[in-house]
């Protein structure tokens, strides 16, 4: 393969732009195959957008509209009119009271001409208006601006209305009686009436520099084009092979950029948070707000107000415990999504600075030791180690290698080792000058801009935060009875006080309002907060933070808890355990395991040379970096790595060895769709090449000779995985050729061949507090379970070790055959198959519980699920492994129909089951904790214990506040009738 440079490289060939239209004045429909060409001779092809954009096309409308003067000054009109209305209801209370300037002494009611019935009458009359034009200006809030303006075509508007339809989740709908689904379904139909099932927002159209029109919605640019009359958001397809990835190393033109940059929107998430005044707005212009307003009001009119008093402090409380806590959130968010650096891009094939915001795909930018990434881009040249931490909460950097200039296909999932992410932080760069032609050389570190703004891995997390799916709680469902309950009483006193009071209205009146308040209380919603308030604080001081305040409440009835295993359940990384040398029996031509030993220095030369060398670790400042897995063999080895390698490694001996320096001539990284990686070293002492291939057990045993692989092989690699192992296989073989010859060889040529040489062991320890929170859970009626992307036999191991599983009780394995595709059970201690599980379930101990505990892979899990039978196993299943993150997400959202469902782990590759669970709880202060409503910057379990008391103790105390006022409103408004 001839070698390739940067500077050899130009990006051509035309570009791809797809993007879901939004066709003007009707809903939204995706128009697949349409193109325009127009565009300075681009082809873009507007169809389905990418991940970057989940509006789905048929639940948008939107609308055009053009200000006109009298609508404005109609608006400032009802506007003006409401403060004023308010004001005067304010004077003809204190006009009751006789509190008017220069009002004489012991007169009351001198606007009414000393007639305190007709004032009350006066009162009454303006409270009712004031009522109605409140209720109207809030049925009609996010529309209220559109009807003073003209309505128009979208493109030739001044504002677009997008109207969405909203999904709302409610979780644990599934419990809800006969009563509940009646009266949610009336509440459905009466926000169907009032359009308040749709989510309204007014953009304002703004022009490009070359005049196109387009408006931003959800932190989306929305372009319009011509030629199909349509807005539509865009996103750019770099290509789907490596080299077609490389091959764009020359950077854009200006004009590219540029046509771009009008079509993407600038590389900035802008997060809009009001200020403390506007926040204070923001809260009392709520509907809750707004009818206890309207209470108050009523209450120092009607010589209430002494209590009146008292209730407005309780509200104006809750308003700015409200307040403070989104505030922060939102300031929290806007530090987190907000960058902007200047950096060094490849701009008409010269280095130029310009600002991150100006990023689009396609452009080259060079990476630099320090600068954090503000985009997620592709390493196409040069090496590069990473903190993730802000995002993954992984405390070891990692590094990251440049993408192969070759053939194959570029998966997001699989080249995750060549991808730099928004919000990460470079440590250190090492550009990449000389190659066989695997890689592009530069003197600099390239990375290629792939995604940008809310398309960017970082910029999704933002906006799943700032534009959440609506959530409603059954208890929410619940309290629409509650107050439907309290309505029909209302109406009930309201025709006893018709009757009770004859012939005087404005008694009846003011009876009905002490009736309908005292009954539907202003603080009762206040009452509610008080719990979850003082459980958010003692939260906090465990170092437990709280991002949804409403979730404190479903905490305390959490009845499932699913735990994630590796840095949750166990200590975040592994510890070297031993390793299990394979020997061949010349005499018997088979091979054969020798004694497990922990001491790698006892082994065998060749193992020993395997683990100091099949890594991909690196030295940075004295510090190993890459994978955890791989620093920890590297220490075991007890080798140290050169600084200054002959080729991409050396790596020296320990002082009193015998054995040689070695050189690594070429390495293949690991790589989840193989299993495996393989380096080839050279020998100082001989010069001979060495391949060394190191992945699972199952894989290298697939590659390898199978002579080579001892009797008993898959029995011992399981019983390893039993006791809790980590295990990993070695294969090993003498290549014959030349380093020129070594250049141009495939990955499968040199690995072909290699004879099995043992086995490497690790452990992941239990944390100490593990066990002591596991049975503090189940004390609480918590059902535990783990759902892992480890092994089976290790997640089973560490479920008896701290005691999600009774030592004494059977656990059954399901998992698929990888030869007939058919569900096999197996008892994990015997190994013995199972051929009907349902007499084992039926069997219960003392305790009224089943004696034996089922584990599922992810293969089974999906092929249970698929057929319909994983529901009715859910509660019999206590492990569930090699789980991907979708898996942990659908196996949160099965167990959350049996009842109200946790989620705990680290925030790494769980964080959306984290987010889909009812009470999600993350340990980890990195920025991809924050869409979890719970996180906690102390690492342990416990932390689930304390959220649990915490959250079962604010809902006692807002229950009883509940029933209090409620209770007294009963009381109180009986206690009128009957003392009538």
């Amino acid at each position: 393969m001839p070698k390739t440079d940067a500077a050899s490289v130009r990006s051509g060939g035309s570009s791809a732009y797809n993007a879901p239209a939004a066709k003007s004045g009707q809903i939204v429909a995706a128009v697949p195959g349409s193109s325009t060409s127009d565009e300075k001779g681009e082809g873009f092809n507007r169809g389905t957008s990418d991940d970057s954009n989940d509006l789905n096309s048929d639940d948008i409308r939107i609308s055009g509209y053009r200000n006109n003067i009298f609508g404005t000054l109609m608006t400032w009109y009802l506007l003006v009119l409401s403060a004023l209305w308010l004001c005067f209801l304010f004077v003809l209370s204190a006009d009751y009271y006789g509190s008017l300037p220069n009002t004489p002494k012991d007169k009351t009611s001198i606007l009414s001409y000393y007639d305190s019935t007709l004032g009350t009458q006066a009162f009454i009359g303006m409270w009712c208006f004031f009522v109605f034009l409140v209720v109207t200006v809030t049925v009609v809030r996010f529309r209220l601006r559109n009807f003073f303006r003209i309505k128009t075509l979208p493109q030739d508007g001044q504002f677009v209305c997008v109207e969405q339809k909203i999904h709302k989740a409610v979780m644990l709908s599934g419990n809800n009686n006969f009563l509940v689904k009646h009266v949610q379904m009336a509440a459905d139909r009466i926000k169907h009436m009032l359009g308040w099932d749709w989510n309204v927002t007014t953009c304002p159209v703004h022009l490009t520099g070359s005049n196109r029109k387009y408006f931003t919605y959800q932190c989306t640019r929305f372009v319009f084009s011509s030629d199909d009359e349509q807005f539509a958001p865009f996103s750019f397809d770099l290509g789907s092979q490596n080299n077609s990835l490389v091959a764009k190393a020359g950077g854009l033109t200006t004009e590219e950029a540029t046509l771009r940059a009008e079509l993407i929107g600038p590389n900035f998430i802008e997060v809009q948070i009001p200020s403390w005044f506007g926040a204070f707005v923001r809260e009392v212009s709520s509907f809750v707000f707004l009818y206890q307003s309207l209470a108050l009001i009523v209450f120092m009119f009607d010589a209430y107000y002494k209590v009146g008093l008292v209730d407005l402090a309780v509200v104006l409380l809750a308003v700015a415990f409200s307040m403070v806590v989104k505030k922060l959130s939102e300031e929290r968010l806007k530090r987190m999504a907000e960058q902007s650096d200047q950096l060094m891009a490849l701009r008409d094939g010269s280095w130029v600075e310009v600002s991150s915001r100006d990023l689009v795909p396609g452009d080259v930018i060079r990476v630099t030791t320090g600068m954090q990434m503000s985009c997620d881009g592709i390493l196409i040249s040069g090496n590069a180690v990473m903190n993730e931490s802000s995002l993954t909460g992984e405390a070891l950097p990692i590094r990251k290698f440049p993408l192969r200039n070759d053939d194959s296909g570029f998966s997001k999932e699989a080249n995750k080792n060549n991808q730099l992410f928004a919000g990460t932080v470079v440590s250190q760069v090492q550009p990449v000058t000389s190659s066989n032609g695997d890689y592009l050389t530069d003197d600099h570190v390239l990375c290629l801009v792939n995604h940008t703004g809310t398309a960017s891995d970082k910029g999704k997390l933002v906006r799943k935060i700032l534009f959440p799916q609506p959530i409603s709680f059954v208890f929410d469902e619940q309290l629409k009875v509650v107050f439907t309950i309290l309505g029909i009483y209302v109406l009930f006193c309201l025709a006893m006080a018709i009757y009770f009071y004859q012939g005087s209205p404005t008694a009846t009146w003011l009876y009905f309002q002490f009736v309908c308040f005292q009954a539907l209380s202003p603080i009762l919603p206040a009452g509610i907060l008080a719990g979850q308030s003082m459980a958010v604080f003692r939260l906090k001081r465990r170092q437990i933070y709280c991002v949804d305040p409403r979730r404190v409440m479903i905490a305390a009835k959490c009845r499932i808890m699913n735990f994630d295993k590796t840095g949750t359940l166990t200590n975040e990384g592994l510890e070297f355990y031993g390793v299990q040398r394979s020997r061949f029996v010349e005499e018997q031509n088979a091979a054969e395991f020798e004694q497990f030993t922990g001491d790698l220095g006892s082994c065998d030369e060749l193992l020993q040379i395997g683990v100091a060398s099949c890594h991909a670790v690196t030295d940075l400042g004295d510090q190993l970096i890459g994978n955890p897995v791989d620093i920890e063999q590297f220490k075991a080895s007890k080798w140290t790595l050169d600084k200054e390698p002959k080729f991409l490694d050396k790596i020296v001996p320990p002082q009193d060895s015998a054995l040689s320096v070695l050189h690594v001539a070429r390495r293949f990284e690991f790589v989840h769709a193989r299993a495996s990686m393989s380096v080839v070293v050279q020998d100082e002492r001989d010069g001979q090449l060495h391949v060394f291939v190191k992945g699972s057990f199952e894989r290298i045993k697939a590659l390898s000779n199978a002579r080579t692989i001892p009797a008993g092989y898959d029995a011992a690699c399981n019983q390893l995985a039993r006791e809790g192992g980590y295990v990993l296989a070695f294969a090993h073989k003498i290549l014959d050729a030349t380093l020129d010859q070594l250049r141009t060889m495939e990955q499968d040529d040199i690995e072909v061949g290699c004879d099995f040489i043992g086995l490497l062991v690790f452990k992941n320890m239990l944390k100490p507090d593990t066990a002591q929170a596991i049975s503090e859970l189940k004390g609480g009626s918590i059902r535990t379970v783990m759902v892992t992307g480890d092994t089976a036999l290790t997640g089973i191991f560490i479920a008896r070790q701290c005691g999600m599983v009774p030592p004494e009780n059977t656990v059954v394995l399901g998992d698929i055959d990888k030869k007939t595709g058919r569900l096999i059970w197996t008892n994990v201690d015997s190994d013995e198959p199972v051929a009907d599980i349902e007499p084992l379930l039926d069997t219960r101990g003392p305790d009224g519980f089943p004696l034996t505990e089922l584990a599922v892979t992810g293969a089974a899990f999906n092929y249970l699920d698929e057929a319909g039978q994983m529901a009715p196993l859910l509660l019999n299943t206590r492990v569930f492994a090699r789980m991907k993150p979708q898996d942990k997400v659908r196996c949160a959202q099965m167990t959350m129909e049996r009842g109200i469902t946790g989620m705990c782990g680290d925030g790494g590759n769980d964080t959306a089951a984290l987010r889909a669970a009812h009470v999600g709880i993350a340990l980890s202060d990195a920025e991809a904790a924050i869409v979890s409503p719970f996180s906690s910057s102390n690492r342990s379990v416990m932390s689930c214990v304390e959220l649990l008391i915490q959250s079962r103790a604010g809902l006692a105390t807002s229950f009883a506040n509940y029933r209090a006022l409620i209770l007294y409103g009963t009381t109180m408004t009986m206690h009128k009738i009957i003392t009538f």
